[in-house]
């Protein structure tokens, strides 16, 4: 028995730095994602003018997903038109004055609406939509279920992430910083680990702030192959804390299963997911289960 045929899924990687970038070239990963300097937390970022040249050789989404501060609106203006002369696919946006500076400035740039958990419905996405902003990137905290209804009811390109260690929660303060002083110890430039209740959680800590992942990667692997028969545009496959060989694994099979999607058996299919899970784990993150804030009316 066959799986049935999809549409064409593309492939996104966001690397741990720049310097992977044409490694996953090399493996398949036609686009990436990259932070601007001074306006991205959890992204590699690089400067203005890093942008220009990667521009030239590589397709690229730009995030800007950092709140905004008056002193920052007219060099955010500036840059913004500088990236649009550019030959980028897009500026993944969290700030709504992003939005607004485009808009009033007339500024030719595809928008990505990427506003992390609050990009959870079709009938904010054609808000968007109708604003100019051709992209959202999906909320990771939403179900299969409701990323195919919003795929179905809306018009805006979008980019689900498959891959990777989901972020829970930002802060401007450098809390890793302030522990280890607190406890006459320096901090190390390095992820650190929290285990609490059998469950593991990743803490960083950049120029930007401090960040809290938890620990397990999503493994997209079974979902995917509903996103390509569903036409979903984009999987992103967040590189950030991973292997290069497993990334290269990861992506491999990602892209093998976009291409033959629609001669692999139902079999092979149960092959793919087994190795998947023995290589990076079982967790499918909120695919296939509602969030643990969604609480039924009676229950306490």
């Amino acid at each position: 028995m066959f799986l049935s045929r999809g549409g064409t899924v593309e492939l996104v990687v966001i690397p741990n730095s720049v310097d992977e970038i044409s490694f996953y070239q090399e493996e398949g990963s036609k686009y990436f994602i990259l932070g601007l300097e001074n306006y991205c937390i959890n992204y590699p970022s690089v400067s203005l003018e890093k942008i220009k040249e990667l521009s030239s050789k590589y397709s690229l989404f730009i995030s800007i997903n950092k709140n905004i501060f008056n002193s920052e609106l007219s060099d955010l203006k500036e840059k913004l038109l500088e990236l649009s002369h550019l030959s980028i696919m897009g500026i993944l946006f969290y700030d709504l004055g992003v939005l607004n500076i485009v808009r009033e400035n007339n500024i030719l740039v595809d928008l990505v609406w990427h506003q992390t958990h609050m990009v959870t419905n079709y009938n904010t996405c054609n808000f968007y939509y109708e604003k100019g902003v051709k992209f959202g990137f999906l909320a990771n905290e939403i179900t299969l279920e409701e990323i195919l209804e919003i795929k179905k009811r809306t018009n805006m390109k979008l980019m689900v992430e498959c891959f990777g260690y989901p972020i829970m929660s930002h802060s401007r303060r450098m809390l890793l910083t302030n522990y280890f002083k607190s406890i006459g110890k320096k901090k190390e430039d390095r992820v650190y680990h929290l285990e609490n209740m059998n469950e593991d959680y990743l803490l960083k800590e950049s120029k930007d702030g401090a960040s809290i992942l938890y620990g397990k990667l999503i493994n997209g692997v079974k979902p995917l192959f509903d996103l390509v028969e569903n036409n979903i545009d984009y999987a992103v496959l967040d590189m950030q804390e991973v292997e290069k060989e497993i990334g290269k694994k990861v992506l491999s099979t990602y892209s093998d299963i976009i291409k033959n999607h629609s001669s692999i058996t139902i079999k092979e299919k149960s092959s793919i997911i087994d190795e998947m899970n023995d290589l990076i784990g079982d967790n499918t993150n909120f695919f296939y289960k509602k969030t643990i804030y969604k609480v039924k009316k009676g229950d306490k």
